[in-house]
């Protein structure tokens, strides 16, 4: 039986003029939302890996500001949420970024500035930062 290994993931909350920083995406048919981040790679720092995913899924510039939560899902994946200060850039895909570079058309990433007031609606996951960020954002 294969076993998968749990991972860390780190991930940030920047909101910007009542706007949340969150990932669209287009995976196999399914559309859903993602809070920036990714895998903490060995060796690395939660707090270095919130702000190099940032930049490389969004091309934004943030300020590290305090850890929002932590939680371990039911994969067993470890989550930490940060809280990020916006300082500068356009939310797009970093050129050099595994995501600008796929060539996979069932599959999509996109940076976008969402309402705050619109999170209920949306399919975020994991469940647990939705049902965080709705509590937080209000």
């Amino acid at each position: 039986l294969f076993e998968r290994m749990s991972r860390t993931r780190a991930t940030s909350v920047v909101v910007r003029d009542g706007k949340l920083l969150i990932m669209h995406r287009f995976n196999n048919g399914e559309k859903y939302w993602v809070l920036p981040g990714g895998g903490v790679e060995e060796g690395e720092e939660l707090e270095k890996a919130v702000l190099r995913e940032l930049q490389e899924e969004t091309s934004i510039e943030a300020e590290l500001m305090e850890k929002l939560l932590e939680f371990t899902d039911s994969r067993g994946d470890k989550h930490s949420l940060f809280l990020c200060e916006y300082v500068s850039g356009e939310a797009q895909l970093h050129k050099d970024s595994e995501e600008a570079n796929s060539r996979d058309e069932n599959q999509s990433y996109n940076p976008e500035w969402i309402e705050v007031s619109k999170i209920p609606d949306l399919t975020i996951y994991p469940v647990e930062e939705k049902e965080f960020l709705i509590q937080y954002l209000k």
